[in-house]
């Protein structure tokens, strides 16, 4: 995996660019994008499964052997924030979308909204080589971002973050859809008391594990291979929360929860022809919401 960034973002590029490789009306998003983030391994797999049917089965296969149900939870959670990040810009008049450790996400360019700018936030290494690959391609690129370097770690975000971006005519939809991969409990109290100085109606998406995970894997099926996965890649997961008492967490930001679903919830919605989601197992404790600033 290169170095730039973490092994995850360049798992989630690689389902991105699984997904996009299905044919056009089985596609849940396109990311023509998301592959040249990819090592020439991933890439070649990605090329046999554009040419050949055996690999556009084989591919899925060998993740769901290696991950369950990582794939499929990526994939359908994708598509549900791209549609929470639609319904945001044209029912809420949302025109600032804030991306917080973007790694290498591309939902700028898949959206391509001309009233609307994307700003992305992560570490100065992630940004500098995710820009210098897409350099080549910047003319062909629909819509600009604007970039704002920080590390999450040492960093505490109203010192990095311009506060041009709480200017209250501003309606601004933030996405910490990575905050799952590094999240602690000061690291979510840092971000969640920042998320304060936005304007009352901003609204943020974020994912986060269900605390019933991290305190017993078997509870999930296959957790206890994703955590022994995470744990060779050094990513583990330190912070979960609990389901019920999130409206509660977000209480104490001054936050409504507006959404919170599991990973069973978004697979099923999106499921049809070769998607049964009721073979897709796994990821169950991975969960999405969406809150509201009052």
């Amino acid at each position: 995996m290169r170095r730039h960034a973490s092994r995850t973002a360049v798992i989630y590029a690689f389902f991105r660019a699984i997904e996009d490789s299905r044919p056009a009306q089985d596609r849940l998003f396109d990311d023509p994008h998301a592959k040249m983030f990819l090592t020439k391994v991933l890439k070649m797999w990605i090329l046999l499964s554009t040419r050949s049917r055996f690999f556009r089965w084989f591919v899925p296969w060998y993740v769901q052997l290696r991950w369950p149900g990582s794939l499929s939870s990526v994939v359908a959670r994708t598509r549900k924030i791209d549609d929470l990040t639609r319904e945001s810009i044209e029912k809420h008049d949302v025109y600032q979308v804030v991306i917080l450790g973007a790694g290498y996400d591309t939902r700028a360019w898949r959206l391509a909204h001309p009233k609307v700018q994307f700003v992305e936030v992560d570490r100065p290494m992630t940004q500098t080589y995710k820009t210098a690959m897409l350099q080549p391609y910047a003319a062909t690129l629909p819509v600009p971002v604007d970039y704002i370097e920080m590390d999450f770690k040492t960093q505490l975000p109203e010192k990095a973050i311009s506060k041009l971006l709480l200017q209250e005519h501003y309606k601004t939809l933030i996405i910490w859809e990575g905050a799952v991969n590094n999240l602690t409990a000061s690291l979510g109290n840092k971000m969640f008391r920042y998320f304060q100085e936005y304007p009352s109606g901003t609204r943020i998406i974020f994912n986060y594990v269900d605390k019933k995970m991290l305190d017993n894997p078997r509870s999930f099926y296959g957790a206890t291979r994703v955590a022994r996965m995470l744990k060779k890649m050094k990513e583990q997961w330190d912070t979960g929360l609990t389901p019920a008492t999130l409206p509660h967490f977000l209480a104490n930001y001054n936050m409504e929860l507006l959404y919170d679903e599991n990973a069973t919830t978004y697979r099923e919605l999106y499921a049809s022809g070769s998607r049964d989601h009721k073979k897709m197992r796994g990821y169950e404790f991975l969960r999405l919401a969406m809150a509201v600033l009052k």
